[in-house]
């Protein structure tokens, strides 16, 4: 937080609202005490008027009652009388205010107006007609003086608010004077602070964009920046300086990069020449129309060649070359037993961790008990292997990986191939499960993934879940061949 620009606004904010409540508080509270006085003066001048109008209500119910015995007006009466009781305070403090005094008087007369009145209801009820009337001309009187003395206190109480009123009034000024001059200098602090900082931040922000420009343009020869400004700015330039240097460095990087991938691709051309001819051997030595003898011969001077030059690399991959071959023109049969096909797949990884050693993960997951215990389709399991090389990961970057996994269970073989590759549309998975009709010959040797399919349908027609592809796309592949171990192929062993 120190030197932040979070922390500086904060600072300069709280200074600025310190300058600016103090006048409108010292305004809120001068308001409130005149409010309170104010308040206080028209409460007893209310007060005052509601007694004087209960003094004016009971005229009318006690003219009805002298002159017509009412009942009615007897109880109005004697309901006023009783509220006007309530209403007449019986504290009377005595002070040195003549406003005050006047008050004290003007409750001592409405208790005496209140026994008169009283009187002259006794009179009227005893019959006293002299009486109550000479007693009702004396009331009158009373009621006049009451009201006149009441009319002069809230005279003379109009007359303090109007004086106290002028006083608040020109102290008032002062303080919007004073308020709107401490306001005005608040503004102008707070503008001062503001284009201080808005001027620490833009300089430097200015400076930044010319040197970025220059980066831009190819110069990495530009010292170093350094701001003595906020911690955001300086953390910028930082970051600014860092990034140069990093261009620079990724720059001569690339530069060493592209020397060695010319020297790199010479090396690709040589193998893709390679990949290029072994693509181009036939797996199937039956088909290849050439001596397996010479054949043997050849592979076998090769790797004593390889031993000689110590191509150790070379010589193994020649090895297990030779041994899948032997695997495939060795086999005569249509069923083989598991642990039989998956030592021909195994030559075949040997081969693939030699070719692709960085850019291809293969896996073999199999129960060893099972290796002796079931038999399985020749050349099933490596074409399906060779079709995840050879189409799975063509647009895909990274390293890629193969599963062979082999289980058993509810009386079911189950043979899967997995791969995280591309994926295949769902309309070529449509035709490649699509049954074809051709004859099967003995003396041929299928191979790919349709030739795999076609292969599994014939020996097992009645069961149309022998094979299946599940894959979704740039998420992977995985075929799954189900060889239901008690029923028996269309094909003998």
């Amino acid at each position: 937080m120190k030197n932040s620009l979070k922390e500086r606004l904060l600072i300069y904010f709280s200074i600025s609202m310190i300058i600016i409540v103090f006048p409108m508080g010292f305004v809120l509270i001068n308001s409130l005490n005149l409010q309170e006085i104010a308040d206080r003066r028209f409460e007893d001048e209310q007060f005052l008027q509601e007694l004087q109008t209960q003094l004016i209500d009971i005229q009318i119910p006690l003219k009805s009652y002298l002159t017509s015995y009412s009942s009615s007006s007897l109880a109005k009466l004697l309901f006023i009388i009783e509220t006007l009781n309530e209403s007449i305070p019986s504290d009377r403090p005595v002070t040195s205010s003549n406003s005050d005094l006047i008050k004290r008087e003007i409750y001592f007369l409405m208790d005496s107006y209140l026994v008169q009145l009283n009187q002259i209801i006794e009179q009227k009820r005893g019959r006293k007609v002299q009486q109550y009337i000479n007693s009702y001309e004396k009331l009158i009187n009373l009621y006049e003086y009451i009201s006149n003395r009441i009319d002069d206190v809230s005279l003379f109480g109009f007359r303090v608010q109007l004086e106290e009123y002028r006083s608040f009034l020109e102290l008032f000024r002062r303080i919007q004077i004073y308020g709107l001059l401490q306001i005005l200098l608040a503004t102008a602090f707070a503008f001062s602070v503001l284009m201080q900082t808005v001027n620490s931040i833009a300089n430097p922000m200015y400076q930044l964009s010319l040197l970025a420009g220059k980066l831009s343009g190819g110069s990495f020869d530009i010292p170093d920046v350094h701001f003595n400004s906020v911690n955001e700015v300086n953390q910028v330039a930082e970051a600014f300086n860092d990034m140069k240097h990093n261009i620079h460095h990724n720059i001569e990087e690339l530069k060493k990069q592209k020397e060695m991938e010319q020297q790199i691709m010479t090396e690709k051309v040589r193998n893709l020449k390679m990949e290029q001819l072994l693509k181009k051997m036939e797996l199937y030595t039956m088909q290849a129309q050439m001596n397996p003898h010479f054949l043997f011969n050849t592979i076998n001077t090769g790797v004593q060649l390889a031993i000689v030059e110590e191509a150790d690399r070379t010589a193994g991959y020649m090895e297990n070359l030779a041994a899948l071959f032997r695997y495939n023109i060795r086999e005569k049969q249509f069923f083989v037993s598991l642990r039989h096909e998956l030592e021909g797949l195994k030559s075949y990884y040997n081969i693939l961790k030699i070719r692709f050693p960085k850019t291809l993960n293969l896996l073999l997951d199999v129960e060893n008990e099972l290796l002796d215990s079931f038999n399985c389709p020749a050349m099933v399991i490596q074409p399906l292997v060779e079709n995840s090389v050879l189409h799975a990961f063509k647009q895909k970057e990274g390293i890629g990986t193969i599963i062979v996994s082999v289980s058993y269970k509810d009386s079911v073989l189950l043979i899967s191939v997995s791969d995280d590759g591309i994926g295949i549309p769902e309309e070529t998975i449509k035709e490649l499960l699509t049954p074809h009709t051709h004859d099967y010959k003995l003396s041929s040797r299928v191979m790919g993934l349709e030739n795999v399919i076609q292969r599994c349908y014939f020996f097992y027609p009645g069961q149309k879940d022998v094979i299946d592809i599940k894959s979704d796309l740039d998420q992977g592949t995985e075929i799954l061949i189900k060889i239901h171990t008690e029923v028996q192929p269309c094909i003998k062993l």
